[in-house]
């Protein structure tokens, strides 16, 4: 791996890391959450542009974008979610080392806040 592609991961990261969602609000519960997410885009916000995110009712998702490629080396990617309780849960096939990643999620309008389990925070939209 380069050094200018560590350096861009690293900054890349250390932008994630500080993102701050404005004051949380009640997240949504599992029903909430499932009404959010089934056969819907939701275009998650990142600092290297807009990554929309397809999960289908299924229980299964995928994702384009030219960003990532820089970021996770692969522009596309598919994966699982499943809900947990009041959290959504993904795991990405390539992206994220396939890890899986659990969220909080409360909505405003069309407006999507969310928070990890590891700390991390964001906010995305909503889009059918």
């Amino acid at each position: 791996m380069s050094l200018r592609r560590i350096a861009y991961i690293g900054s890349a990261a250390a932008a994630v890391a500080s993102w701050t969602a404005p004051a949380w609000s009640d997240g949504l519960d599992g029903k909430e959450l499932r009404i959010l997410l089934a056969g819907k885009t939701i275009h998650i916000s990142a600092p290297f542009g807009s990554v929309p995110v397809r999960y289908s009712a299924g229980g299964t998702m995928s994702a384009n974008s030219k960003a990532m490629l820089a970021f996770a080396g692969s522009a596309k990617d598919n994966g699982t979610w499943r809900i947990s309780g009041n959290q959504f849960c993904q795991r990405w096939n390539v992206w994220y080392k396939g890890k899986e990643q659990c969220f909080s999620v409360s909505k405003t309008g069309n407006r999507v806040q969310w928070r990890s389990n590891d700390g991390y925070t964001g906010t995305a939209y909503a889009s059918n």
